[in-house]
């Protein structure tokens, strides 16, 4: 009886383990995922993505003008290391999403 509760206990110890792991893994590929997906925004954010700009996790490079709707004046700015200017990406009649748009590669 006392080795089937040492078996027991190892593979719950385990399993426990495991799971916090894949746990963490998630929470951090998550945590990647959003800051990569909001690089350049410069508005405020709100959620999980918003707690991750307070924190610095969020690269802000544009700056939306306080209670404007124009982007910092098509500013440059940086997307991925190429050359971007700041744009207004919020659908028409929100509050404005200043973002670091890449510019189009010319031939």
């Amino acid at each position: 009886m006392n080795q089937i509760t040492k078996r027991l206990g190892r593979k719950l110890i385990v399993g426990l383990l495991t799971s916090i792991f894949l746990i963490v893994a998630g929470l951090a590929t998550l945590t990647v995922y959003t800051a990569h997906a909001y690089a350049g925004t410069s508005s405020r954010l709100s959620g999980f993505p918003g707690l991750l700009q307070r924190m610095g996790f969020v690269n802000t490079t544009c700056v939306t003008k306080p209670g404007g709707t124009v982007c910092n004046g098509g500013c440059g700015c940086t997307v991925s290391g190429n050359p971007g200017s700041c744009k207004n990406t919020a659908a028409l009649g929100n509050t404005p999403v200043c973002t670091c748009v890449a510019n189009p590669i010319s031939h």
